[in-house]
């Protein structure tokens, strides 16, 4: 899957830390289960998150991820370019793509209402993606809940939206 790609980019000279390369794993293995129509991956991301996050938490995780990869599907124009989760070759690279979605998740967990409307905006490729924002707040609330409890107490909910 890394042959050939336009944009890759060294993860090290990223900054990501070991919590974003756990999302940006758990994002290929989501996108593994559309390409392929299977769902391995979502079988996969589940049981990894289990394991990185906890029984309780994991789960949820992996869902919020489903939900922003289901609002990139109806709101994002264009495609979207991902690496093989398995590749170890693919392991030490990221694409603009997966970059543009950490940067939205990113933006998620910190929880600012004007950044994660920006990054879902910019990640889109259109002028507003509220789809997106509203997955990416609630992968950050989920998110934050699971590693920092009490990070964003009294944080105001992501409004409800739906995909079509």
């Amino acid at each position: 899957m890394c042959k050939g790609r336009d944009s890759l980019t060294d993860i090290q000279s990223t900054g990501l830390g070991d919590l974003e390369r756990e999302w940006l794993h758990l994002v290929r293995l989501h996108c593994m289960s559309y390409e392929h129509n299977h769902a391995e991956g979502w079988d996969r991301a589940i049981s990894h998150a289990e394991v990185k996050f906890g029984a309780d938490n994991g789960p949820g995780i992996a869902s919020r991820i489903a939900v922003l990869i289901r609002a990139m599907r109806e709101e994002r124009r264009g495609g979207f370019g991902y690496l093989s989760p398995f590749c170890p070759s693919c392991r030490l690279r990221v694409t603009e793509d997966e970059w543009q979605l950490i940067t939205l998740m990113q933006a998620g967990y910190r929880g600012e209402p004007h950044d994660i409307d920006e990054a879902a905006a910019e990640f889109a490729r259109r002028s507003r993606a509220p789809v997106l924002a509203a997955a990416a707040a609630r992968f950050g609330s989920t998110l934050a809940a699971a590693v920092d409890p009490g990070k964003r107490q009294g944080a105001m909910p992501a409004p409800s939206l739906r995909l079509h």
